[in-house]
């Protein structure tokens, strides 16, 4: 048992042409590397752009670690990838790249046993569930990490779950929507109405290379009917989602080629089916009790962790008034009980200095450093905007840098988005960018429009410059996390 506050599970795989068959176990760690590549994405694996190097992605519910898995991570990569830093994702999981086949099944075993798996990581199946950072820790928050794990815990528990037609992602807010239920399959944000405690649930939103933000999928839904809500979705997008043509196989897709009425009637007749099976708990939504009211936002750019860094962070997750937890841009958020004690217990921990400086947030892929379908280099790119636009970015908007069109950055809805593509018009293909401005953040319905095509790496900053000092594109950003 972990801080986290549940062991993690194992299910069984169903019977599926590119899955191993009925009653397989499908574990963390693995013995070796799977022959089979939608195996080997189950745990979490993905090879990378350098043949015979691969990621490992760890799920983490919520962006929780403790402090002794904080240091199993550091002992991971100071040990298999010495010249490579951790990595953390737009979903609260934490990647580490450049394990050769060898030494992947020995870093599992370190990882797990912190309890840190890669089981549903990658894949079609129940991906990570997010968390809104300050859920459970702010004031007058609601806890939604106990909601978290039993979801997760009934999902994974599904025969169907690790078969399904494409990947299925689920958020959690705490009130404002910076879980950004807008571009997730279910989006549920904590509502209060006349005394009782219980959610807006917005979903069928998914980004990728052609976007579309998800619809409201119910105004209000009591705590005793979000877990059959939950089930009845996953199991009407098993029955209906396309398991020939990948790149129409979300639920959203579902939800596009029925209509909108029709899917939100279909999903209605599932929730009812499955509500009569038997009785069903309501969904725990404690209010926070020992709240942290300070917090600081730690920036580790291109989601860059180092090991040294990795026990710098163990060590304040190891601190009774201190709670860390992983946001969404490539942050880590520390909470504590006065802003005199949270600045004391960073400045003691000189691996996190440069993390804790004010910085503009940029969020930038792997691309052409780690993935094999990047078209362009983003993390120089990042590094660029950084240099050149640090005092001009206005304070909480956001720069989300992605290598291709899919958009892994999230730069389709960001306030300021970059996606990497291909130039042709000199004869030989080079790489360039596509700019996008006024996105939601996944926060709102607002996808990013294009303001510009074709762009070289050094056109980039200039144009963003250019936006801004012509009144701004990010004029409706969120505010800064500190």
């Amino acid at each position: 048992m972990t801080r986290n506050g549940e062991p993690q599970p194992t299910t069984n795989a169903p019977n599926r042409a590119d899955h191993p068959g009925p009653g397989t176990a499908i574990d963390f760690p693995c013995p070796r590397v799977p022959d089979e590549p939608a195996r080997a994405r189950l745990i979490g694996l993905y090879p990378q752009r350098r043949p015979g190097l691969w990621m490992q992605r760890l799920k983490v519910i919520g962006g929780v670690l403790d402090a002794r898995q904080w240091r199993a991570l550091a002992r991971a990569a100071g040990h298999f990838t010495p010249a490579t830093p951790l990595h953390l994702t737009t979903r609260q999981d934490v990647e580490l790249h450049n394990l050769t086949p060898d030494r992947v099944p020995a870093a599992q075993r370190m990882l797990a046993d912190s309890g840190l798996t890669g089981l549903g990581a990658c894949g079609d199946t129940l991906r990570n569930i997010t968390v809104c950072p300050c859920a459970g820790a702010l004031p007058g928050t609601v806890d939604l990490l106990p909601a978290a794990w039993i979801v997760r815990r009934l999902l994974e528990a599904q025969p169907a779950i690790l078969a399904l037609p494409r990947k299925f992602k689920i958020s959690l807010s705490c009130g404002p929507t910076c879980g950004r239920p807008w571009i997730n399959d279910l989006g549920f944000v904590v509502r209060r109405q006349g005394g009782q405690t219980g959610f807006h649930l917005i979903g069928a939103g998914s980004l990728g290379a052609r976007p579309a933000t998800g619809i409201l999928l119910a105004d209000w839904l009591a705590p005793g009917d979000v877990l059959p809500t939950v089930l009845a979705a996953v199991r009407l997008f098993a029955a209906e989602g396309d398991r020939q043509h990948r790149s129409r196989a979300r639920l959203r897709h579902v939800r596009l080629r029925l209509g909108d009425e029709a899917f939100l009637a279909a999903l209605r007749r599932t929730v009812q089916a499955v509500r009569a099976e038997r009785p069903w708990p309501e969904l725990p939504l404690p209010e926070t009790q020992d709240a942290f009211a300070a917090r600081r936002t730690l920036t580790f750019p291109n989601g860059d962790v180092p090991p040294a860094a990795a026990d710098a962070l163990a060590d304040l997750a190891d601190r009774d008034d201190v709670r860390v937890r992983i946001a969404t841009c490539h942050q880590v958020i520390a909470f504590g009980r006065s802003e005199t004690q949270l600045l004391d217990a960073l400045a003691a921990l000189a691996p996190l200095a440069e993390a804790a400086k004010p910085q503009p947030v940029v969020v930038a892929c792997p691309a052409t450093r780690w993935c094999s379908r990047a078209l362009a280099d983003t993390n120089g790119l990042a590094d660029r905007v950084r240099r050149g636009l640090a005092d001009r970015l206005p304070p909480g908007a956001v720069v989300c840098i992605s290598g291709c069109p899919n958009g892994c950055a999230h730069s389709r809805v960001a306030d300021i988005g970059v996606t990497g593509a291909l130039d042709r018009s000199a004869g030989t293909p080079a790489e360039a960018y596509d700019l996008y401005v006024g996105g939601g953040m996944g926060r709102s319905a607002e996808l990013a429009r294009r303001v510009a095509r074709k762009l070289s790496a050094e056109q980039v900053p200039a144009e963003i410059a250019g936006l801004l000092a012509a009144g701004g594109p990010a004029a409706g950003a969120a505010p800064p996390a500190r």
